[in-house]
């Protein structure tokens, strides 16, 4: 029920590349103004990011979600009933805050609800979401791209299971972890009860107790501190989103319909065949990776998916060093503005194409030959890279965001690495046409191969394997790696000598860490 927000989140990126080639005929949309469309998104999915976690962190899991649920049925409607283009960047901006604030809340609501040896499954069901509601967007656009007004059903359906998922959410147990940092023992007892944890409900309340500081409580700055090994937490967790955009997935799956038009997929039959078949691949790739991320461990699969793009990657820059590549169109235009629907092309008087980003003609008509053994090298070249990035950095990154930090703060740290995650997305999109300007098209693609192997190395030499370790196994493990609070209280009640008498009536001193007594 909480992935749901994952097939909405995949839904409202993926539809609106349909909806606009109708908005801009029916707002007669400049270059500018569809941009616009297509990105407000992105800006209500940054204000979300800077203050979802304080949401998430004081209203709780659970609540948060319904409120998603809210938020994106509420974005549905205003856009489907648009009758200007202010609306229509009203509700794109309302659609970028649930797009955002679901990413985070669903993932922690689901990793502090899950059993250990099933969690990285369950987390990876978001992501399933995702790849599902792109698929489902595409299905959407298809049925609807010829039918008058057929944007606003496109948007208008987003509302459906956002409905579901507000009605669901509400019948569900809240995080016995959210209820257990509040102080709220007793309905964290019941929510156990609920979820049908193996042993008693009591045991497990008093186990997950002992697993972290419930007394203390966590400030934005503490991210930053060697409390609880705080800071190494935070470069853990921002490198893996980091890493997760700079490698240049965003961009490259953008500049696929320009690959596949360049290397022979010239009819649009084809070229929406080689985009679907990029599509299924993310989807195989995502159910695989939640079908054995449990067993074969975070780091495996992160290190695994990371080589995959690398290698996919750089084949891609070794084909467009044999098979120059034309850079992608940004944006297209005539003196009367008319655009050709189905293919993006204006039309002029000379029959040719004018691009305006770049400023050069070329004939509509030609064709340049390609070599086959190119042109379904650079196809294997996309599809492993989209599916090395589902295997890996798709589900799992966010998986083990929301293992490794304390859930007194983990709706503040998802936030800050969230931020970082779209900040990174918004200038590698708005880098790579410069990039392919300065160093040409296969210089951009060995460069994102470099950024992968960089990537690996970070991998192997940082991130923690967390597989079968409950939440408050991997925030003990964390803490014992060099933690030091900055805090003159933690200092002094952190390390405490403490007397124990055994049974032979004996007595020895031992030096116990605050976070490693149990109860």
């Amino acid at each position: 029920m909480a992935a749901i927000g994952g097939v909405l989140f995949g839904y409202d990126i993926g539809i609106v590349s349909g909806a606009v080639l109708q908005l801009r005929q029916e707002f007669l949309l400049s270059c500018l103004q569809q941009e616009m469309v297509v990105s407000s998104m992105l800006i209500g999915a940054v204000f979300a990011s800077v203050t979802g976690g304080f949401v998430i962190d004081f209203l709780g899991r659970r609540l948060a979600i319904i409120i998603t649920s809210l938020v994106f049925l509420a974005g549905a409607i205003i856009l489907a009933v648009a009758q200007s283009y202010p609306v229509l960047i009203i509700g794109r901006l309302i659609v970028g805050f649930g797009v955002s604030l679901s990413a985070i809340a669903e993932c922690i609501y689901i990793s502090e609800i899950a059993p250990a040896k099933y969690r990285g499954m369950l987390v990876s069901l978001n992501e399933l979401g995702i790849c599902s509601g792109l698929l489902a967007a595409y299905l959407v656009n298809y049925i609807f791209i010829n039918l008058p007004a057929g944007w606003r059903y496109m948007f208008g359906l987003s509302g459906v299971p956002a409905l579901i998922q507000g009605i669901g959410m509400y019948f569900l147990p809240m995080s016995p972890r959210w209820l257990i940092v509040k102080g709220k023992d007793e309905q964290a007892c019941k929510s156990i009860a609920q979820l049908h944890w193996e042993g008693d409900p009591h045991e497990e309340l008093m186990r997950i107790k002992s697993g972290f500081r419930t007394e203390y409580k966590y400030g934005l700055c503490d991210l930053f501190s060697k409390m609880d090994n705080m800071r190494k937490r935070m470069f853990i967790g921002g490198g893996l989103v980091f890493f997760q955009q700079i490698t240049g997935q965003p961009t490259v799956v953008y500049y696929a319909s320009t690959i596949f038009e360049d290397i022979g997929f010239h009819s649009g039959t084809k070229a929406t065949l080689a985009s679907l078949g990029i599509g299924l691949a993310k989807l195989v790739a995502t159910i695989l990776s939640l079908s054995l991320v449990d067993k074969g461990g975070r780091r495996r699969f992160l290190l695994m998916g990371v080589s995959v793009m690398a290698a996919s990657i750089i084949t891609l820059g070794v084909v467009s060093t044999l098979q120059p590549l034309k850079p992608p169109k940004k944006c297209y235009y005539t003196q009367d503005g008319l655009t050709n629907q189905t293919t993006g092309i204006p039309y002029t008087d000379q029959g040719n194409v004018t691009d305006a980003y770049m400023n050069r003609t070329t004939s509509a008509d030609s064709v340049r030959p390609v070599n086959p053994v190119l042109r379904y090298l650079a196809l294997a070249g996309l599809v492993m890279f989209v599916a090395g990035y589902s295997f890996g950095f798709g589900p799992v990154s966010w998986l083990l965001l929301s293992e490794i930090f304390p859930s007194g703060i983990k709706g503040r740290a998802f936030s800050l690495a969230t931020v970082l995650n779209w900040g990174t997305n918004v200038f590698v999109s708005f880098t790579f046409l410069d990039l392919l300007g300065s160093i040409g098209t296969s210089g951009t693609f060995f460069f994102y191969g470099l950024i992968c192997v960089i990537a690996i190395v970070f991998i192997y030499k940082y991130v923690p394997e967390t597989k079968n370790k409950t939440l408050e196994q991997i925030s003990a493990e964390l803490n014992s790696k060099k933690a030091k609070s900055l805090c003159p209280a933690f200092r002094l009640a952190g390390r405490r000598r403490m007397r124990r008498t055994n049974a032979s009536g004996s007595t020895h001193h031992m030096l116990l860490d605050q976070s490693q007594v149990q109860i």
